[in-house]
């Protein structure tokens, strides 16, 4: 009796278990005419060209393998005429994911949801500032980003900045703050100087309900005697991001 009662308490829990597996592996699956089956998720697009670099809903599948995945073109049959960085895409594909990082799929067909107009109100920012007193720029490798402590940007978000920053300007990209890259060896701190690269800092960043107002400190610095910054004002009108200055300063 003993033994019958236990292989029924097995069998119980064994039966949980699948049922908690299967709950959690709950997959958004869809058919064609065909009758072919895909898998979808959800993304936002950090690069674009031949293939696309994603950061995928952190709530999906998808995510739990990586959260950057390249996505190969070469299977689409039915996509965007164009795809850009801050684009918000629906992706359908085998529900087969390579293994690295970042994790690799192959597309069979891509929609469009909307685009993210925020990354390109703060890109605007990012260009204009990179653009003020070009000296600060001679012979730089790379630029160093500092968000601050915000959560008014997303991981999404910023990695879509950096991606776009790198392609820009053919620099390397870097994110951390001031003590960081001190500590890395990479700002010499007695001198005050980054002998390789600028550091673009943005700090007291607020962003309205409404997703279409900037309002933040952003400057550009080199060293204690080359730096250069300024308040932010900036809003989207008609789809168009325009940028106001104040309290102009340069050292």
């Amino acid at each position: 009796m003993r033994k019958i009662t236990f292989v029924i308490f097995l069998a119980i829990m064994f039966g949980i278990v699948l049922g908690g597996c299967s709950k959690s592996a709950t997959l958004d699956i869809d058919k064609d005419e065909s009758g072919n089956e895909y898998q979808i998720f959800e993304a936002n697009v950090i690069d674009s060209g031949e293939r696309l670099l994603v950061y995928p809903d952190e709530e999906s599948t998808e995510f739990k393998s990586a959260d950057k995945i390249s996505v190969g073109l070469s299977k689409v049959k039915e996509m965007p005429e164009a795809v850009k960085p801050g684009d918000r895409i629906k992706i359908f594909y085998d529900g087969i994911i390579a293994e690295s990082y970042p994790a690799q799929i192959t597309a069979d067909k891509i929609e469009s949801i909307g685009h993210n107009h925020i990354i390109d109100g703060f890109f605007l920012m990012i260009d204009d500032i990179y653009k003020e007193d070009p000296g600060l720029n001679s012979n730089i490798t790379m630029i160093a980003f500092d968000f601050g402590n915000t959560e008014l940007l997303s991981k999404a978000e910023i990695e879509t900045l950096l991606a776009m920053a790198k392609k820009e300007y053919g620099l390397e990209i870097i994110q951390g703050t001031f003590d960081e890259l001190a500590e890395q060896g990479l700002i010499d701190k007695k001198n005050l100087y980054f002998e390789t690269g600028v550091l673009i800092g943005l700090k007291d960043i607020e962003i309205d309900r409404d997703k279409n107002k900037i309002t933040c400190s952003i400057e550009k610095w080199r060293s204690g005697l080359g730096a250069v910054g300024w308040e932010v004002n900036a809003e989207m009108d008609n789809g168009k991001w325009n940028i106001e200055r104040e309290n102009y300063w340069i050292s």
